[in-house]
């Protein structure tokens, strides 16, 4: 696949020189949405891991539903922060389709 950037843009985004080892959390998710990741400034990145059963709802924001969402991850799929994008330092909703999922968040913050 290959990626067109425009390097000319007038909204460049300056991104951090260092960052610092992603820390984990486990997290217990289930059909209610929640926060699962608070807004953080500093955050550099984020990644997250369904360990499972459940598929998750992921939403940049305070708010997921069941028809506003941003990504399905399933079950055993990783997802991460895309890092061409510019840094997201808001909250991290989540919830499941259906039932419950096990979720192991990572973030690093900038160095």
């Amino acid at each position: 696949m290959t990626a067109i950037y425009n390097l000319n843009s007038v909204q460049a985004q300056q991104l951090p020189q260092t960052r610092q080892a992603k820390t984990p959390t486990a997290v217990a998710v289930t059909n209610t949405a929640a926060v699962a990741l608070p807004a953080n400034t500093n955050r550099a990145s984020f990644s997250l891991f369904n360990i499972g059963p459940g598929s998750l709802l992921l939403r940049e924001g305070v708010t997921v539903t069941a028809t506003a969402y941003e990504a399905i991850i399933p079950a055993g799929f990783h997802w991460n922060s895309e890092p061409s994008d510019y840094r997201y330092t808001g909250a991290i909703s989540l919830m499941t389709t259906a039932g419950t999922a096990n979720v192991m968040i990572s973030e690093s913050i900038i160095g």
